[in-house]
């Protein structure tokens, strides 16, 4: 069957994601996120592309790419090519580390522009890997609200902060509250074909599983033991389809964690 021809951006501006072939970590030590950072230093020197965002997780990539001369398959061609020679030979691997070819969404406006950037540097906090966003070294988020050395390198810092608004000091303020309330607003998560079974997002592991319950139940102010009663039934259930939506349980997994029976959990949506 032929693969179905990429959507196009009018604003040649895309999200784009690269996973590991069959979920597998790509990046097995701080040394192999660093190596990736170089790669898009390195093809960006060349004036391939313009970045917007990026994020280093463990099994998959988030960047926001503006195409410049060259098509973004060809530059997305550079990068995975460059990674994946370096991780097979550090490694003493060989065939594919990248699962198929990259995905991409196209962004038409403004408004999708920073709704996919705050999506993009909330992974981390999503995922439960850090309670606050200037807590993950691995994506851009820091390039924007500290001066750095090399912010008007790898990323174009100013043409986001100017969305906001002309004045720098006002606009990263701006930018850390943007980030902060739509970490909240699910409308903004952005959805790509095919990035996992489920979601466009990171999916959270029993740790995070459990930190999203005790934060659910805190918020509504009940406790585990009343998800028998009747009464808290909707609850249950909100819970149960979150976990199976967003986390890498098992039925069993979140009946367990749940205290409730693997007959509830597989009649819930």
């Amino acid at each position: 069957m032929p693969r179905k021809a990429r959507k196009l951006s009018s604003t040649n501006i895309y999200h784009v994601m690269i996973r590991g072939n069959r979920k597998q970590d790509i990046f097995l030590e701080d040394e192999d996120r660093f190596k990736f950072i170089k790669v898009l230093k390195k093809v960006k020197q060349k004036k391939e592309y313009i970045l917007y965002a990026y994020c280093l997780m463990n099994n998959h990539v988030h960047l926001l790419i503006k195409e410049k001369d060259e098509q973004l398959s060809q530059t997305m061609k550079r990068i995975n090519v460059s990674y994946v020679t370096y991780f097979n030979q550090k490694y003493q691997q060989i065939g594919h580390l990248f699962q198929d070819r990259f995905k991409s969404e196209p962004i038409e406006d403004e408004n999708y522009l920073l709704a996919v950037l705050s999506y993009i540097h909330n992974n981390p906090l999503n995922a439960f890997i850090v309670k606050n966003l200037e807590e993950y070294t691995w994506s851009s988020y820091c390039l924007y609200i500290k001066e750095l050395p090399q912010n008007n390198f790898l990323i174009e810092r100013e043409d986001i902060l100017s969305l906001f608004s002309p004045d720098k000091d006002q606009a990263i303020d701006l930018f850390v509250r943007y980030h902060r309330q739509n970490k909240l607003e699910k409308s903004n998560i952005i959805e790509l074909p095919e990035e996992d079974e489920k979601h466009g997002h990171s999916l959270i592991n029993e740790k995070g599983a459990k930190q999203y319950i005790q934060n659910y139940f805190k918020e509504y102010r009940f406790d585990l033991s009343n998800l028998r009663e009747r009464k808290y039934q909707s609850h249950r259930n909100k819970l149960i389809s979150y976990l199976k939506l967003n986390s890498t349980l098992s039925i069993r997994g979140i009946a367990n964690i749940l205290g409730v029976s693997t007959v509830t959990v597989q009649g819930i949506k």
